[in-house]
């Protein structure tokens, strides 16, 4: 789902390049010169409901079996695979478009990396990419004086889409979880996360699809949920949110962030909805996002941040 990310939402900035973890044609426009191309594949699942004939690919779902993902979702992880490394400065592994958001982050070492110079493209997307991190980690209202950066210490946080893994492996150390498991549906991303982010206690890197969560891991397994520019463009949105209701725990959050439309967001709020979420605060991120200057986010869509409870 990790392509959809990229193409979809996922490109330092805000536009819509997103994923499964993660656009039409024009919808982002990044500092990166996305190819036309890419805007082209991302923005082939704009519609949410890519048009394919047949229940079992219109649904991602087939009665009576597993979650089962269709066309969309291979197309996805083909396209990422072949194209995903063209899509972002290979030396970052922030993937998002970032937020400025006038607060300090914890432990900006952190994001040093070899070849990365202060003042260039890449160190613009680690530090404002992690920020994007940081927010969603302590944010669970839409008071920004309620940030608690202790909101994860201790729990169990599943992430969905997480890519080159910069942001799990900072959470794992910023945020103090018990246990952090990040996934992506792309075999190469899960294979550079364990390459260059290496061991920390509690941090597991794993090869899985957003819609496979439900079959996938035990149920009420997880205090949080986190989806960062990825859910825009996953196959199926309301398998994503039933497999996110069934891992979390009573009380846990499902946290994400992305471009969505009104239609889009209408959608997300209904699948909430009906899987039993509370929507405790939603949260407009686009000026923040916009201001980075990685990514621009097209009119007719807001780059919302989404706190949902489990009932």
């Amino acid at each position: 789902m990790a392509f959809a990310s990229a193409l979809a939402g996922r490109l330092p900035g805000v536009r819509h390049l997103s994923t499964s973890s993660r656009c039409r044609r024009g919808v982002v426009r990044s500092l990166l010169d996305t190819p036309p191309a890419f805007l082209g594949v991302a923005a082939a699942r704009g519609s949410r409901h890519f048009s394919v004939s047949g229940e079992e690919l219109q649904q991602g779902l087939v009665p009576g079996r597993k979650t089962q993902v269709g066309l969309w979702g291979k197309f996805v992880q083909w396209s990422y695979r072949l194209l995903g490394n063209s899509l972002f400065p290979t030396k970052a592994d922030f993937c998002n478009c970032g937020a400025d958001l006038g607060v300090r982050i914890p432990r900006p070492e952190l994001l040093e990396r070899e070849g990365i110079k202060h003042g260039s493209l890449e160190r613009k997307m680690q530090l404002y990419g992690a920020a994007m991190y940081w927010h969603m980690a302590t944010m669970a209202s839409d008071n920004c004086k309620q940030a608690n950066p202790d909101l994860m210490r201790g729990k169990d946080v599943l992430e969905v889409a997480c890519m080159r893994g910069g942001g799990a492996r900072y959470l794992a150390e910023v945020a103090g979880p018990r246990r952090y498991v990040a996934i992506d549906n792309v075999q190469a991303h899960i294979d550079r996360c364990r390459k260059d982010h290496g061991e920390w206690p509690g941090l597991e890197y794993e090869v899985l699809d957003a819609i496979e969560l439900a079959d996938s891991f035990p149920a009420e397994s997880f205090d949080f949920v986190l989806c960062i520019q990825a859910a825009n463009s996953f196959e199926d949105m309301g398998a994503f949110v039933r497999g996110a209701s069934k891992v979390l725990r009573p009380g846990g959050l499902l946290l994400l962030c992305d471009a969505f439309s009104r239609t889009q967001n209408t959608r997300l709020m209904d699948a909430l909805q009906d899987h039993g979420f509370d929507v405790e605060a939603t949260i407009d991120m686009s000026r923040a996002v916009h201001a980075v200057g990685l990514c621009e986010v097209p009119k007719g869509l807001s780059y919302v941040h989404i706190v949902a409870r489990k009932d």
